[in-house]
This record gives structure tokens, sequence and C-alpha cells, in this order.
């Protein structure tokens, strides 16, 4: 064995054994991150990352693998192993050359046990020991090779053709790199010690020196004959000699590229380096040191290396079968680069049994500067900032020419008036002196007969102009911040209104947020497994890892809500409906926002976060956002093609709305006929739930739940985004607004009839979302057809419960309920609630993914992380409101003023 495998194997194998210790899962990898599974099944890419550990579990625990990492672990042995192949392979040869190299292979072994010995030595016995500067340096030499490898990345392929032969301690450099030494400053103390620590890494001694020269020189030599592009490895070989000689910049790239944390045995095995440090000028040490550059430095950029575990049987959609190492690399290596250079280092690893370990992809995250904005980009800025532009006009307009002049006028009126009635005596009113009464729009009526007389008079062309002026004066009030604010913030309620509705669709949407809470910040946690193992054990996690439900509260809430404002306005007009303003109203209603929504995830998000875990650019909505605007989505796509993946709701409760006609008009015109038309929808709903289910082998949810015979794949593509499995609470809501509108809302019950109809609502809701307590636990699995049966019901006896609660506060029979649910701050946070679930998950991508270092879950935590997102989210909310949605709505009862009447 050649000279240049010595260095190979000596700082590879390390190296190697550091990365198949980390044998385990991740919940995703950048480049490879599923915003739809994430967004639908946050919970069951964490279940499907447990399973896959338990397939691993057998690897970890066989024969193969332990005798393969104590052969791993044994680097002396290996090295005597290649002396001793080079002494028979001189012997056998009879090569004067050979025995040659294998006499300085031998040398160079004894100088580097010798050198390991003594740095470790140096290392027990400094005055830094225990300080945060001896853990950041310990280690032995292996370790530092290790690193500075991991750090480098050298090249999968190595043309042993070109490799030189002989003793490479020889070879010299070029002139243009002689690894210059280390200057550092004179200062004692502190950074004396710290220098002298560093300086022990490369020993003065000239056998030290030829040997750290020949495993250095191995390094290059393996990066220049790799197939990465020449810039790349030029940069390489840059860094190579800045690490040998000490450079800061060079240090700062093998500091901040990924090195061995705790926690190993709770399979935290994303490592993500430092982001910051490698893009750092300056690090705390430099401020001791002031080291002097004497190397030209290399510009760095963060890349991630996704190496695949091997796990038979798993699923690339969960991305769960990898794990990522974060490296801070030269900044001229693209994607395949990184790559090439890791599979260098993977490829001398020796297989564990029957596998071999490689590098799938590398990924280098772009920093803000090298990303730019692309046409789609430029126009939606163009489009907020007109929109934005409107609105400041809007505003102005208001306030200077309405709300001042309508507030002077009144300050004014209660001056006069005081100043009338202080003047006014009683022989003024015997004399029956007369007054000028003010009318309650404030003018006199003096004024107003002068007024009259005045608009008598016709004007050539004023009329028109007059109307032209009053649209557009009414287009820049749509827009104003002032009086739509007022809108949102407003208490008030009209007479007849559901109350009650405002405080659920805010828990509701409180709910849904602090299930995407836990479940995406499992994702970016050093302890998930740990914590999620532990939390599940806990009752109170099925409120949280079975809050499905909550969406269907929001099913029941839209068809109640239009079942009950149709049937009034039926009866209103005798059944005559403007079945074009119907659909034209609720089209109106959600989608501005909503593509303005899809605009700013298309464009503007891909701007917002730059961090270690950042994904690729979802290009999903520039191909299908059209199927977004025409609501068929989550009907025609599959779930990974989903634009705006939560949008599937949004979908679903338009087709609903299409049907609702079908179920609402035959109740108002017969009622038996609408009751039976509602229930053969309802069966249809369940029995075709209850069937795919059942043929798909979908588990009771998606965290899991069901035996070994049932398969989560097809949970959400197949069962939970599509229509006609999540009808069956929205004909519970159009049945409650019917017997709403019957009733008139007043419907006196028998307290005893109502305590018991409580309690079985209670035990209804209570079952569905704590019913698979055992099954998350383990301790009765659902098999298909338990499981066929419960997706099949519980979303229609969910729907129920709520429809339940809803009818008892309307009729006067909801108690302490129907106050605590129209407590009337609940009004403006629940006109708030479409445009929060809109874009609460995009607060939590940029929050997220903005992260440099991963979080330590806590049931603490959590709680901060949820009030955290609830209070931007609906600070958001507010905005977008403000300047999207109040604007268009108004515009809607300028188009049609009919509207505006109602």
């Amino acid at each position: 064995m050649e000279i240049k495998k010595i260095g190979n194997w000596l700082g590879l194998s390390i190296l190697c054994m550091v990365i198949l210790r980390v044998l385990g899962k991740d919940s995703g990898t950048a480049g490879e991150f599923s915003y739809v599974n994430h967004v639908l099944n946050p919970f069951g890419v964490i279940q499907k990352n447990l399973q896959l550990q338990r397939d691993l579990a057998p690897l970890l625990h066989s024969q193969d693998f332990w005798d393969w990492l104590e052969h791993l672990n044994n680097r002396r042995s290996l090295l005597r192993m290649a002396v001793l192949s080079d002494e028979n392979n001189a012997t056998l040869n009879n090569s004067t050359e050979s025995k040659e190299t294998s006499s300085a292979t031998s040398s160079v072994l004894d100088l580097i046990d010798s050198i390991v010995d003594n740095v470790t030595s140096s290392l027990l016995n400094s005055s830094l020991t225990g300080s945060p500067v001896s853990v950041a340096l310990g280690g032995n030499l292996g370790q530092l090779l290790g690193s500075l490898l991991s750090g480098l990345q050298p090249s999968a392929s190595i043309d042993s053709n070109n490799s030189s032969n002989g003793d490479l301690s020889a070879t010299k450099p070029n002139t243009m790199m002689q690894q210059p030494a280390l200057q550092t400053s004179t200062n004692t103390g502190l950074a004396q010690s710290f220098s002298s620590i560093l300086s022990s890494f490369v020993p003065q001694s000239n056998a030290n020196s030829i040997a750290i020269e020949v495993i250095f020189q191995q390094i290059r030599e393996a990066i220049q004959n790799s197939s990465a592009s020449e810039t790349c490895k030029r940069d390489s070989i840059m860094v190579s000699y800045g690490l040998q000689s000490q450079q800061p910049w060079a240090l700062r790239m093998f500091d901040a590229s990924a090195k061995i944390p705790t926690s190993l045995l709770n399979l935290d095995v994303f490592w993500p380096g430092s982001y910051d440090e490698c893009y750092t000028d300056s690090t705390i040490a430099d401020i001791f040191l002031r080291p002097k550059t004497s190397v030209p430095p290399v510009d760095p950029r963060y890349c991630l290396v996704v190496i695949p575990l091997p796990i038979p049987g798993s699923t690339a959609v969960f991305s769960a079968n990898v794990l990522r190492l974060g490296m801070c690399l030269p900044k001229s290596c693209n994607n395949a680069d990184t790559a090439i250079l890791a599979n260098l280092v993977l490829s001398s690893i020796p297989p564990v049994g029957n596998f071999s370990i490689s590098a799938s992809s590398g990924y280098c995250q772009p920093t803000p500067e090298e990303v730019p904005y692309e046409t789609k980009d430029i126009a939606m800025i163009v489009l907020l900032s007109v929109l934005g532009f409107i609105a400041l006009a809007g505003t102005t307009y208001d306030v200077i020419s309405i709300e001042i002049p309508k507030y002077l006028k009144k300050l004014r009126d209660e001056t006069e008036d005081d100043t009338t009635f202080s003047n006014l005596n009683a022989s003024d009113l015997s004399n029956g002196k007369s007054y000028n009464l003010k009318h309650a729009n404030g003018t006199s009526n003096e004024s107003t007969e002068e007024n009259a007389a005045e608009t008598k008079t016709p004007t050539p062309g004023g009329e028109s102009t007059k109307k032209m002026k009053g649209v557009i004066v009414r287009l820049l009030l749509a827009f104003s911040l002032y009086t739509n604010g007022k809108k949102i913030l407003s208490t008030t309620q009209p007479k007849g209104a559901l109350t009650a509705v405002n405080g659920i669709r805010f828990l509701s949407m409180s709910w849904v947020i602090l299930g995407h809470c836990l479940g995406f910040v499992l994702g970016f946690s050093s302890n998930v497994i740990k914590f999620y193992t532990d939390f599940m054990q806990t009752t109170s996690a099925l409120a949280i890892s079975n809050a499905l439900v909550s969406v269907d509260t929001f099913f029941v809430l839209s068809g109640l809500l239009t079942s009950y404002l149709l049937l009034r306005e039926m009866e209103k007009n005798t059944g005559r409906v403007n079945w074009f303003l119907f659909y034209f109203h609720r089209y109106w209603r959600l989608t501005p926002i909503y593509m303005i929504m899809i605009g700013i995830f298309a464009t503007l998000f891909n701007h917002m976060m730059f961090g270690p875990a950042r994904p690729l650019p979802d290009s999903t909505c520039d191909k299908y956002w059209w199927m977004n605007m025409l609501y068929i989505n989550n009907f025609v796509n599959e779930a990974e093609n989903l634009c705006l993946a939560w949008s599937w709701y949004l979908n679903n409760d338009m087709q609903f709305y299409v049907l609702s006609p079908l179920l609402i008009v035959p109740l108002f015109y017969k009622e038996v006929i609408g009751v039976v038309v509602s229930v053969a929808f309802l069966l249809g709903v369940t029995v075709t739930s209850g069937v795919i289910s059942y043929a798909y082998k979908v588990p009771p949810s998606s965290v899991g739940g069901g035996d070994q015979s049932t398969d989560a794949t097809d949970f959400m593509t197949m069962y939970y985004i599509r229509p006609y499995c999540r009808m069956g609470p929205y004909i519970c809501g159009v049945l409650t607004g019917y017997i709403l509108h019957k009733t008139k809302g007043k419907f006196k019950i028998n307290k005893y009839v109502n305590m018991v109809s409580w309690i079985i609502a209670a035990v209804c809701a209570s079952s569905v979302l704590y019913g698979l307590a055992g099954a998350f636990k383990g301790e009765h699995l659902l098999n298909v057809e338990e499981s066929a049966v419960y997706n099949a019901l519980h979303r229609t006896v969910w729907g129920a419960a709520v429809s339940w609660v809803i009818f008892a506060c309307a009729t006067g029979n909801g108690g302490f309920v129907n106050t605590i649910l129209s407590w009337s701050p609940f009004v403006p946070l629940s006109r708030l609630t479409y445009a929060a679930y809109l874009n609460h998950l995009i607060v939590m991508y940029v929050f997220y993914f903005n992260h440099t270092r991963k979080f330590y879950i806590t049931n603490y935590a959590l709680v901060y992380l949820f009030l955290g997102n609830l209070v931007v989210s609906y600070a958001a909310a507010f905005v977008l409101s403000l300047l999207f949605e109040a604007p268009f709505m108004a515009l809607e009862k300028i188009i049609f003023p009919s509207r505006s009447k109602k």
C-alpha cells in the first residue's frame, strides 16, 4: 500500500466512523423538504420517522455493524495492516522502491502515534483544560484530521492512474502555496495559552512537520484528482493550506462545519454546524489572537450533504431515511461538487454488512445576494405597492376631507348648543322668540331651505361630473385604512346574529395553529424523538395530535351560515334568489386575498428565509395557481401538487357551497324532501369514506393508530383532502341552520332534557377526540375494518356535537358556554380568522427556516411558540384584511349597489 493511502485511511476512517454513528433519521432534508407533507401531515411525518427507526434497529444491533465499528475504530491496527501490506508487496515484487516506501510508511506511523500521544498529553495538562477553549479544541490529531476532511469533503472518484507513487513526503507544494507560519501577537495570558494549544497541533520538529506535510499533501492530491470543477478544487486546496498554517478564515470554515454533537443516543442526527460562523468575518478567538492573514482567504458557502440510510422499504416522500451534515465549503463549489467531495470521504468507509454509504446529493444554500428578483417578483412588488399607495391616498382623503371636518363640526355644534342654552332666559321664551332648531345632521332649518333652493337650479354637465366624483370618492374610501380598521375592530353585531359563532371560529383557528405549531417545531428540534414519544403517552396530547377535527368545525360553521342566511333571504323574497350574486359574493369574498397570498408565496416568500434548513424554491404555484383560482386543485391534483398546500380546505368549502342549493332549496319548499335529500347526501358521504378507507387500508389518523395491516401512504391523497369524504360536518351545519331558521332562534328546552343533550354532545365529542388514546399508545391498534368504521363516522359525529353547541347557544340554552363564546372581543378576532388561516403557515415557515440553531422543545417552549405564532399570525391577518380583504368587500357594494342596502 502506498503512503498516499495512509493519509486517507488515517483521517478518512475516523470521519467515516463519526458519520456511521449518526445512522438514524431526520424529519426532512433541505432540497427534499416537502411543504405538503409538513402542512397536511406533520405528525404523520414524525410517526413515519419512528417506524423507520424501528426498521433501522436490527441493523444497529447486528453483529455485522458491531464488527464493522470495531474494525473502523481501531485506527492504529488499520495503519499497522497497511504497513504489513506494503512490506508483503515489497517482498513479492522484490522492489527496492517498495521497500523504501514501506520503511517510510513505518516511520510515519511511529511519528503519528507519537504525535497523538504528545498532543493528548499536552491538552490534558494544559492550564486551560476544562475551559471553553480547551473543549472547543479538545481531541487528538485524528479528530482534527477527521473534522478537517469533513470540512473539505474531498471528491468521490480518485483517478488512481494519475496518482503519484513513491514517498510523497519529498513532494513540495507550489511556491505560490507555501505553508506560511501563523503569526500572532505577543500578548500574554489567554491569547498566549490559546496560541500554544493551536501550535501543538502542528509540531515544530522536522520529523513531525514531515508527517503533517505528508497527510495534507494526500488531501490536496485527492482533491486535485477528483472530478469536481476546477475552481472548486483550486479553492479547496487553498483551504487546506489555510488550515495547515492556521489562517483565521480557514479555521472559521473548519469550525463552522458539522461536528459530533451530544444526544446521539436520542438520534439527534441533523448536524447543521454553524451557519452564522460560516459567513462571519471574525470570531471571539480572533479578538484574543489578532492573527495576520498570510494566505489569501476563500469566500465561503454553507452546504448540506444528504446521506441516505440503508433502510429497506422506506419511502422518499417522507425524507426520513436520510441524515444531513452542514459544511462550510468554498463558494466556488456547486451542488454537484459538494456531492462529489462528500463521496470521496464516504467511499473509504468499509460496508456495513451488505450496505454501503454514499451521499445522494449536496445542496448549497444561497445568500440573499444570490437570490435574484425575477420578473414575477418585481410584478408582485409593484402590485402590492400600487395597492398600498391607493390605501394611503384613500386614508388621507378619508381623514382630511371627512373625519376631521366631521369632528370639527361636532365640536362646533356642541359649543353652539352650550352657548344657546346658557343665553336663553325665561323672558325670551315668554315673548315667543323663535330659534332655528338643528336637524339631526347638524344643519339648521334655514340653511336646509337655502341648500334645497340651490339644488333646484340645474347645472349643465354637473350631474355626470358629480356622479363621477362620487364613484372615485367611494373607490378611495373603499381602501381607507381608517374606515376599514373601524369596521374590523368593531364589536357591534346586527340583530339576529349568531354571536356564539364568533368564539367558536376564533378558538378553532387557535386550535389549528396549535396543531401546526407542534407539528412544525418538532421538525426543527434536537430532541424530537424523545419529546414526541413522551408527549404521545399523555392524554392531553390527543387534543393536539388529533386536532384534525378542528377543520371539520369550520365546515359546520360554513354549512350553517350558508343555510341560515339563504333561507332568510328566500323567505324575505318569497323564494326568489339572485343565484349569480349568490355565487359571485362567495367567490369575491374569498378569492382576491387568496390570490394575493398565493402570489406572495410564489414570489416574495423565497426572499424571506435564509438558514441551514432553507428548502428549495417551490414551483408548484407557478404551474397550478389557476386550479386554486377555480377551486379544483384538491379534486384534480394529487396532494404533492397542491399550491399553498393548506388551501385544500378552501377548495372543499367552495365545492360544498356550490352544491349547497341542492340541500337548502328543497328544505325551503318541502321540508320532508329536503331532509331526505340531506340524509341521502350524508349516507353517501359516510359509505364513500368507509369504502375508500377500507380499500386503501387507511389508518384512523395521520398520526397512526392502525395495526400493521393499515398503511398511511394514501391517508392524505385519497381520503383527507377529498370532498366526498369530508362533507358530513357541512351537512350537519346545513340542517342546523335550517332548524335555527324555523325556530327563529327561540326554542325553550326543558332543563333536564337540555342537560342530557349537553352530556350526549360532550361524550360524542370526547369519544372522537380521545377515543384513539389506546391506539396511539399501542394498547389497541385498530385493524382495517375498525379504521374504516372510525373514518366513516367520526367527522359527522363531531359535526353533530358542534351543531348542538351552536343551536343551544343561539336558542338561549347555552348558559355560561354561550356567555364565553359570545364575548365581544371574539367579534373582531373572528373577522380576521380567514386571513389568519391563509398566512399562519407562512409565518411559521419564515420563523423556522431563518433559525440557524435547532430548538430544544419542552412543554413550556411549545406554549411560548404557540402564543407567539398566534399573535403574529393575527397581527399579519389584520394588515392583510386592511389592505386586501376589507377593500374588495367594499368594492363589491360599489359594483352591486343592492348589496350595500343589506
